[in-house]
């Protein structure tokens, strides 16, 4: 039992998923993106940190609750509550999530 000590002393237990959405990309598939980023950091506060595959299945099921669409590579959903100005606003590119977004938080988890 004295074993399992030191594993939960490494403050793992304590560090919320949050935190990996602390720095924002540079740039973005569509308008909508910041927006679903900002929506997923606010939800990640009261969670702990997921595997990179947990992760991953917790945006997409995200996008899917909030727009109704599957993120693909090709999929391009709208949302109206990230609608704010301008001809792609709302919109989350499911190729900018995929290809850049996803791989950057994954890569975060280490």
């Amino acid at each position: 039992m004295d074993m399992l000590k030191p594993q939960l002393m490494r403050g793992f237990d304590t560090m919320k998923l949050s935190t990996i959405f602390e720095n924002q990309p540079e740039s973005w598939g569509l308008r909508g993106d910041p927006y679903f980023w900002e929506y997923l950091k606010n939800q990640a506060e009261s969670m702990d940190i997921l595997s990179p595959e947990d992760l991953e299945a917790w945006i997409k099921k995200e996008h899917f609750e909030l727009s109704g669409v599957e993120m693909t590579t090709d999929s391009m959903a709208y949302v109206e509550q990230f609608a704010h100005e301008g001809m792609s606003s709302g919109g989350i590119s499911g190729e900018w999530w995929n290809e850049n977004g996803i791989p950057m938080l994954k890569s975060r988890l280490s």
